[in-house]
């Protein structure tokens, strides 16, 4: 992904994003078990469906369709809403100066091997929908395949879900830490904090490299996070407090 502009808003609420999913998955599979997911993005609705007829359904946002060779952003989409909750995107590109989210389309590498698009496309939509979620203060999202190896983002606007327990932030971050799909981790670590209200503290590491550390805590349970020179996490600790459930 070579957007930087994007990415810069993106890895801010990339972890937060994927802790959010993680309690979507929760919530589907604890009310319907297994399910198939459904997007009718013409009529902006999504449906989580169980074999037995048993449905979740959720209006929708269109932030974003991604084709092979480009990204339409939801506004200027013809199914989208020039208006709406997808407009934040545009406002977070022209208050930061982000040309990529003030483009109404922007182009993706031409050079991809056809095996490649689909991957490439996987990691681009999570990035999209991270800098959706802090652009707008929304979530969750869904990543949608709509035919003609394009896919949409869209944001759930009916799905009300607990926000994060550190206790959920600790069991998470073990599996996810290095495969977050951001330029700098530790962007996506604070942003995290911040979003939640967690107390962060930063500072050199005592080795002979000087790398980063952070430690942070909601006041009952604690993390400890050392990064290595170029802000990738290279260990993590964790002590939960009784109340971090």
């Amino acid at each position: 992904m070579q957007f930087d502009g994007l990415h810069a808003v993106a890895d801010y609420a990339a972890l937060y994003a994927v802790l959010r999913q993680g309690a979507l998955r929760s919530h589907l599979e604890g009310q319907l078990g297994d399910y198939q997911t459904h997007a009718d993005v013409a009529g902006h609705s999504l449906s989580f469906t169980a074999a037995d007829g048993s449905e979740i359904r959720s209006a929708t946002t269109l932030v974003a369709v991604l084709d092979p060779d480009e990204i339409t952003w939801g506004w200027a989409h013809p199914f989208g809403d020039p208006s709406g909750l997808a407009a934040a995107m545009r406002d977070t590109g022209n208050r930061y100066g982000i040309a990529d989210l003030v483009s109404p389309r922007v182009g993706l590498p031409a050079h991809l091997a056809p095996a490649e698009v689909n991957a490439y496309l996987s990691e681009t939509a999570e990035i999209v929908a991270a800098a959706a979620v802090h652009s707008t203060g929304h979530s969750p999202y869904h990543s949608a395949d709509i035919g003609g190896g394009a896919r949409a983002v869209l944001l759930l606007d009916d799905i009300a879900l607990p926000e994060p327990t550190f206790a959920d932030f600790a069991t998470t971050m073990p599996g996810v830490l290095n495969t977050l799909a951001v330029n700098d981790h530790r962007v996506a670590i604070h942003g995290v904090a911040a979003r939640l209200g967690w107390h962060i503290a930063w500072a050199s590491g005592e080795d002979s490299t000087r790398s980063p550390t952070c430690d942070i805590t909601d006041g009952i349970s604690t993390a400890h996070i050392d990064f290595d020179r170029k802000g990738r996490p290279r260990s993590y600790r964790c002590s939960l407090g009784a109340a971090a459930g």
